[in-house]
């Protein structure tokens, strides 16, 4: 090499690429062939992002000279930047072929096989680059991440180790471990290593937020925010951050900073629909004005889902009013959730005569429950690694007639598989206490306790009322035996309310405050898992405090290893109190039937009104309150009488078996007379 192009290599890799070009245009404008400051200049425009000179300089070079593999190389770097990836291939194929243990060029050619899909391939020359050079960073770090979007997290998780075990602690190979671990459910793993990760790199915002994931889902509430403020803060312009800190914010019931939150992601991503839900999930839980509700569930619509819809639904449907009907159930939660013990009765009593039912399973961990619940689909797909046009598409070819969403705008939900109407009836069902606010939603099925008359002008759906009520409860087959009352053993009344925290307000908790100061001697049990969180636990004893009851009355518990071990908690209550005005719904049945008697409060909306729906299905409407008032006096008149909450312990879970609220056949029969109706009146509007 002539010393004043070793002079410009120097100067290209010290960062002056003015000088550095200025030599290669000196010694390429003299006499001879010049294929070396050639390939050089072409780096040089690459760098400078001057695209067409970098690829009329490099073809120049491999015309002087044909077999150095490398300028191949930089040619193929050139024609991926613009765009061109098969032409890419081509030359880094050709790279190979010239010098078969060239890793980079194994390298390069798996990132284009990544941009063309043909992963399988992609993930053969990764490895080749990491076994030709050992040390390969980027190697291990783009194949580790290629597992990952595959679904391949075990092995993800072994690239990322044995690349630590070749280049040694690494943050980048720290993180994408940490994020591996978090995949898989691994989430105190992976908050180790993300601290890790930080520890090297304080600034590394990314780390704190998946942190912060972790935490959460750790049930360290306080510790998840404190995480995701350091995100924000580090990186101001992160809506998936505010999301997630919003999240946290509602988890401690702090709705008006949570909804905050969520507000500043959406001005962030004004297209971020998950924030959107969770902000429409957030205005649940102290319900203001329902018109005010109502509108914003449209404003979601009309912000990211009536553009899908299409102007004229095409299918091959037979519009046979009488036919067999294929019936699709669309859900994330058919696992260990509260929404499967509500659709497995359905599922079970199905007239498979009448009904092919499918379920479209969304759940990316799959678990005994999944398992059970499989056994009762005709068919099963899983929809978890699919987008949402995809699933849209196989709900077309399957000729599905009524597609049910079991989720609403809660976590995870498929809602924008419905915005695209793949089906001709679209329903929503069980998982949401509010409309879905959408156009291509046709029905939302309810009942006149939960949705009585006058409730539909603050629905976008046709609301289709189940004459017995629409929950049907299928009580876990691990609850334990009803135990004692825990008063013959404390000689004091226990209330208790196991309800997600987000649903316990400060309006709650005064009420709660005075039936404690009524009954001096009473304790109230609380459980959720966040309660585990010190500075949880901490703010809500005080908000206590604040109404005059001492802290060492207020019993906190948290999670459960299992199902059997939650449901044993109720043990310690003698009286469980709901909440208001958003109801709790497997924790009032899971209360009935380990014994306990409910008081609740009737609202004016859906979310509200649950509570009244569940009690009038098992029989129980003298334990629902008109007002704030009743509802303490109700809870003070059961207290009131030990011997008579004895005897409702001993004989609630038989009359709970006995009423509609666990009558699977009637529930389910009401349920298919009114897909029945649904489909005839679709064949009058298709004759």
């Amino acid at each position: 090499m002539p010393q004043n192009l070793g002079d410009a290599v120097r100067q290209f890799h010290a960062g002056d690429l003015e000088g550095a070009d200025r030599i290669c245009r000196g010694v390429i404008a003299m006499p001879g062939k010049h294929a070396e400051a050639l390939h050089l200049s072409a780096a040089i425009a690459l760098r400078q992002g001057e695209l067409g000179k970098a690829e009329q300089d490099v073809r120049r070079a491999i015309e002087e000279n044909p077999a150095a593999g490398n300028y191949y190389n930089t040619l193929g770097v050139v024609l991926r930047s613009q765009g061109n990836a098969e032409k890419a291939r081509d030359c880094y194929v050709q790279v190979l072929e010239l010098s078969p243990g060239d890793a980079d060029a194994a390298f390069n050619l798996a990132n284009v096989l990544c941009d063309l899909g043909e992963t399988a391939e992609a993930i053969r020359y990764y490895q080749q680059a990491c076994a030709r050079k050992p040390d390969y960073l980027s190697a291990y770090l783009n194949l580790g991440h290629l597992y990952r979007r595959l679904g391949a997290l075990e092995a993800a998780e072994g690239c990322f180790r044995q690349g630590l075990g070749q280049i040694g602690l690494n943050p980048q190979l720290l993180f994408g471990l940490g994020l591996a671990r978090l995949d898989q459910g691994h989430h105190q793993d992976a908050l180790g290593l993300m601290q890790q990760v930080v520890q090297y790199w304080p600034q590394h915002s990314e780390a704190h937020f998946y942190a912060g994931n972790a935490l959460h889902a750790l049930g360290r509430v306080s510790s998840a925010e404190e995480e995701h403020r350091i995100c924000v803060s580090l990186k101001p312009d992160y809506p998936m951050a505010w999301n997630n800190l919003g999240n946290e914010l509602r988890d401690q019931g702090r709705l008006d900073e949570a909804r905050e939150a969520y507000r500043k992601a959406l001005q962030l991503k004004p297209d971020y629909m998950r924030a959107h839900s969770n902000l429409l999930l957030a205005l649940l839980y102290d319900m203001p004005d329902a018109q005010a509700v109502y509108e914003a569930h449209l404003a979601w619509d009309k912000a990211h889902a009536s553009s899908l819809m299409p102007a004229v639904q095409a299918g091959r449907h037979d519009f046979d009013a009488e036919r067999k009907l294929r019936i699709a159930y669309v859900s994330p939660d058919f696992r260990e959730h509260s929404v499967a013990y509500f659709i497995e009765p359905i599922l079970a009593a199905h007239d498979r005569g009448c009904f092919e039912v499918y379920c479209l399973s969304d759940v990316v961990r799959p678990d005994v429950v999944t398992e059970r619940l499989k056994g009762y689909a005709g068919t099963w797909l899983d929809i978890s690694a699919c987008s949402d046009e995809a699933v849209a598409n196989r709900i077309r070819e399957e000729r599905i007639d009524i597609l049910v969403d079991l989720t609403g705008h809660t976590s995870r939900h498929r809602l924008m598989v419905f915005a695209r109407k793949p089906a001709p009836i679209q329903v929503t069902y069980l998982g949401y206490p509010a409309t879905s606010g959408m156009r291509a939603m046709d029905y939302r099925l309810s009942d006149a306790w939960a949705d009585p008359e006058g409730q539909g002008r603050y629905h976008s759906e046709k609301l289709l009322r189940l004459p017995a009520g629409f929950l049907c409860y299928a009580p876990s087959a691990a609850a334990p035996r009803v135990a004692p009352s825990p008063y013959t053993k404390n000689g004091y009344i226990s209330f208790g309310c196991f309800n997600h925290l987000s649903k316990v307000t400060p309006e709650v908790i005064e009420v709660w405050s005075h039936i404690l100061q009524r009954l001096p001697d009473s304790h109230l049990v609380l459980k959720h898992v966040s309660l585990q969180d010190a500075g949880v636990r901490e703010r809500y004893l005080r908000m206590f405090e604040g109404h005059g009851v001492g802290r060492e009355r207020i019993d906190m518990l948290t999670w459960s290893a299992s199902v059997a071990e939650h449901l044993g908690c109720y043990s310690r209550v003698d009286i469980a109190l709901d909440t208001f005005p958003y109801n709790g719904t497997t924790t009032s049945c899971e209360a009935l039937w380990m014994g306990v008697p409910v008081v609740c409060l009737e609202g004016k909306a859906h979310a509200g009104r649950v509570g009244l729906s569940l009690l009038e299905s098992a029989g129980r409407r003298e334990w629902v309150a008109g007002n704030r008032q009743e509802y303490a006096s109700l809870a003070l008149q059961l207290a009131a009488d030990p011997e008579h909450l004895a005897e409702l312990r001993q004989g609630l879970r038989q009359q709970l078996t006995s009423s509609s609220l666990c009558d699977r056949r009637a529930t389910t029969h009401a349920l298919e007379a009114a897909y029945r109706s649904m489909w005839q009146a679709c064949c009058e509007r298709n004759a």
